[in-house]
């Protein structure tokens, strides 16, 4: 059974369902011992070494998180509950929804390993009251030239950069304030939550194949952390203390990305730092469809579940089938997978084409690999909603050497799951966010939830809202949606978590 959580004026409601999950197996491991041994003592040097000074090392901004803020302070909904806590922190802090999506985001590499890694990466769209939203894409990047030794290559990782350029563009906190709190997190333990002790359960044989994840995933006896066991991940706090110290760029220019290569390559990984410098996130145009006076954004390409949910809402189509699915599969087809970072404006342009004139497509995508979203509403109705994957669940199953991040799987490997997420406004104000996960059927989900919100906007309906649901679909989507907008009358703004999911729902 699964549970779902959910606050709406200081209550706690837990409520009981099914749940299913999708498993991947293992590839074999190989290793030399002699090189084994050599990195080992290269990583031991290297992680404590200076970082250099870069751009992303710190950004000083006016606003601390210091002090609290009373009344309402926006709305959250996320799959892992300890995160989304720490995101509401960060609002009553006097942080925005970008600043909490940062934190959450980076929170999930500590509460929610099996999903979301400082390994991994992920596709985030941002919303400021009056101006068009923007999509932050950094999904875990294939290496160039795995070594021979490489017998589970691992993504180059994108999950820090990425987080870092949405709240350098978007948020209005310190960085570092941010990342203390996560550090603490990682140093401190976390009790497990229904939403990992479930993947432990699901991978365990082949996962604990590998001596360093089991160390830290098992108790005392060898078995798997069940829900509520404490998780201490020290190694992982040794890194973001690095992190504040040295900059979210020593991850790709200094030590730290050294350390991370060197331990990819004892692990099976394969990859190498001298490509880690120019893998870079990219801020790009969101998708948009517009309905009379409602706007709503979606995550662009290469984050191609925004186009296929898009797709679906168009001419309300969400219900016939999935278009969503569909739509992504012809994609992929005529666009292939891979991409540059100066194709991706081109990209969008295009996906934005296929938008306006309606070219749908049919077909299913294979078997698609795990993620986890979320979606935040500030106060003054700023927004983000985030999609985050290792491209597998908990990625190549390995750790890089003695960093404690649990490394992504390449997209050579495996197909890139679709990352979901949509903003919709009415008349230039706040009216409803989704993210979703679940395989094969994130994107068409996120469509009919999306869609009830908006078919029922201005009737004063809010207490019939509820999440809509396909039958047998496994997506699971969050959401936030308020019906007199933002800013506005806060008291019509509820989040939702999935029913079908393990998640928490913060409405205030």
């Amino acid at each position: 059974m699964s549970k779902r959580y959910q606050i709406s004026n200081g209550h706690v409601e837990l409520k009981t369902t099914g749940l299913t999950q999708k498993l991947f197996g293992p590839s074999k491991r190989k290793s030399a011992l002699f090189k084994k041994i050599a990195c080992c003592v290269a990583l031991a040097i290297s992680i404590t070494a200076c970082g250099g000074d870069h751009h992303e090392k710190k950004i000083s901004k006016s606003e601390n998180l210091s002090h609290r803020i009373t009344g309402y302070v926006g709305s959250i909904a996320a799959d892992e509950p300890q995160a989304a806590m720490l995101a509401k922190d960060i609002l009553i802090r006097g942080g925005n929804a970008a600043d909490a999506a940062t934190a959450l985001g980076m929170a999930l590499t500590v509460t929610l390993p099996s999903r979301a890694s400082l390994g991994g990466g992920g596709a985030c769209l941002a919303y400021r009251p009056g101006k068009p939203a923007q999509s932050i894409l950094f999904m875990p990047k294939p290496g160039s030239k795995p070594s021979n030794d490489s017998d589970r290559p691992a993504a180059i990782p994108m999950m820090a950069r990425g987080l870092y350029l949405l709240q350098a563009n978007f948020g209005k906190s310190d960085i570092n304030d941010i990342l203390h709190l996560v550090s603490n997190l990682a140093g401190n333990g976390v009790p497990v939550s229904e939403s990992l002790a479930s993947d432990l359960v699901a991978v365990q044989q082949p996962l604990f194949e590998d001596a360093s994840i089991r160390r830290i995933f098992t108790n005392s006896n060898g078995l798997p952390l069940k829900a509520g066991d404490i998780l201490y991940q020290p190694r992982l706090k040794i890194i973001y203390d690095r992190l504040i110290s040295a900059g979210i760029a020593d991850l790709y220019i200094g030590s730290l990305a050294r350390s991370y290569a060197l331990g990819s390559q004892v692990a099976g990984g394969g990859l190498y730092h001298e490509e880690f410098r120019n893998a870079l996130p990219v801020q790009t145009a969101a998708l948009s469809l517009i309905q009379e006076q409602t706007v709503t954004y979606f995550l662009s390409p290469p984050a191609d579940g925004g186009l296929g949910m898009a797709m679906a809402m168009r001419g309300g189509q969400q219900n016939k089938g999935d278009i969503a699915q569909g739509t992504v599969a012809r994609w992929r087809t005529e666009k292939g997978l891979f991409y540059t970072k100066s194709s991706i404006m081109d990209m969008t342009k295009e996906a934005q084409n296929w938008l306006d004139d309606g070219k749908a497509g049919s077909g299913n995508l294979p078997a698609l690999p795990a993620s986890t979203s979320f979606t935040i509403v500030d106060r003054d109705g700023g927004a983000v909603s985030c999609a985050l994957t290792m491209n597998n669940l908990f990625g190549t199953g390995r750790i890089a050497g003695t960093t404690g991040i649990i490394m992504a799987a390449s997209p050579r490997q495996l197909p890139t799951p679709l990352l979901t997420g949509a903003i919709s406004t009415f008349k230039q104000r706040f009216v409803a966010s989704v993210a979703a996960s679940g395989q094969n059927d994130a994107s068409q989900a996120a469509a009919v939830t999306l869609s009830s919100f908006l078919n029922i906007q201005g009737h004063n309906q809010q207490d019939d809202v509820s999440l809509k649901h396909l039958n047998a679909s496994k997506g699971r989507v969050n959401a936030v949606y308020c019906a007199d907008g933002l800013p506005g009358n806060d008291k019509q703004c509820h989040a939702y978590t999935d029913p079908n999911g393990m998640g928490l729902a913060i409405s205030r």
